[in-house]
């Protein structure tokens, strides 16, 4: 993917107002009563992102033609476009450019998304995961995160 079309997503954030979606705040413990239903916040949205990701990445082809690594570098644009907190949405933009997404391979797509979340996490200051392609793709394969994985096999 060019770096015209991370240039031009950069354009996009900066020059929208940040963070006023409602998905963009976390939430408060105490401000939630239990019979009130609230949009999900910025931590479970991301949560369920990565989740979808790494099994999305686990399903990539294993030899992708031209047309399906376009196709995979042309959704991610469009997911980071429309991911629902635009703040979490511009850092990502900042991940992409600095690394390029790899989609030449499922295992380069996999160990692509690990390094990316581990970005992701350095920036939150939370813990990395290491990128072993087989662990990741295995994990993805099940819709597992690593450590569920590790859990499984360590039972």
């Amino acid at each position: 993917m060019s770096s015209n079309t991370w240039s031009n997503l950069r354009e996009k954030f900066r020059t929208e107002k940040r963070c006023v979606e409602t998905s963009c705040k976390d939430r408060s413990a105490a401000a939630s009563s239990e019979d009130e239903v609230e949009p999900p916040d910025r931590a479970e949205i991301g949560r369920a992102a990565w989740r979808y990701l790494h099994s999305l990445a686990a399903h990539h082809p294993e030899r992708p033609n031209a047309a399906e690594e376009a196709q995979a570098q042309a959704w991610l644009a469009s997911f980071v476009q429309n991911y629902p907190c635009s703040h979490c949405a511009a850092h990502f933009v900042e991940v992409c450019d600095a690394m390029p997404p790899r989609t030449g391979s499922r295992e380069q797509y996999s160990v692509w998304w690990c390094e990316a979340h581990n970005k992701v996490n350095e920036e939150l200051k939370n813990e990395t995961r290491a990128c072993d392609p087989q662990k990741l793709i295995a994990a993805g394969l099940k819709g597992l995160q690593l450590d569920e994985l590790n859990e499984r096999m360590s039972e």
